[in-house]
């Protein structure tokens, strides 16, 4: 399957390497570094090692202005370790982020949407999409909302990484049906 969709102002495809650019871009900018948790300076050998990675998660779009082509952020769907530790087949850990001039106008959203319709194709079984995010990322959280996600958790603390604190947050899942191709 072709992992490819345009919605009316996006255009999402698989994650590359080429991308390695504006993705240090964004994942280097305070903003966008506050808003998931992530270093605010990693080195460019962290970045390739974060995008090497985010690359192997079943489901890597990045997410480009569908007119001009410029990259806007990711879209990334990990696969989910279940409560006994191993990975499930059916459920999928959601993160993304987008760059911040495109913020509080519905892109991410819209994105999402596209991405969950491809992820929903890749199998005929219901499965489902676990989101979490930071208790102060208030766009974030509106966004999960916007789009029906469940809220699950309303407040718990992650654990300590890199030895810096862990902030509260919020724990979304929404289930997706089982779809016949």
């Amino acid at each position: 399957m072709e992992k490819i969709i345009e919605t009316a102002r996006v255009r999402l495809r698989p994650l590359t390497e080429s991308d390695f650019v504006g993705y240090q871009r964004l994942l280097t900018l305070p903003a966008v570094a506050v808003a998931n948790g992530s270093p605010t300076n990693p080195t460019p050998a962290q970045v390739k090692r974060w995008l090497a990675a985010d690359r192997r998660s079943p489901f890597a779009f990045t997410v480009e202005d569908k007119s001009t082509r410029r990259f806007m952020g990711t879209i990334l769907y990990y696969q989910h370790t279940t409560e006994t530790g191993e990975p499930s087949e059916t459920d999928y850990d959601l993160g993304y982020f987008l760059d911040p001039v495109d913020w509080g106008q519905g892109i991410m959203p819209e994105a999402i949407v596209g991405s969950l319709a491809l992820v929903q194709q890749a199998k005929q079984q219901e499965q489902s999409v676990w989101a979490t995010c930071y208790l102060n990322n208030q766009r974030s959280y509106h966004v999960l909302v916007k789009l029906g996600f469940q809220l699950m958790l309303d407040s718990f603390v992650g654990p300590t990484v890199g030895g810096k604190p862990a902030a509260p947050q919020a724990l979304f899942r929404l289930i997706l049906p089982a779809t016949e191709k």
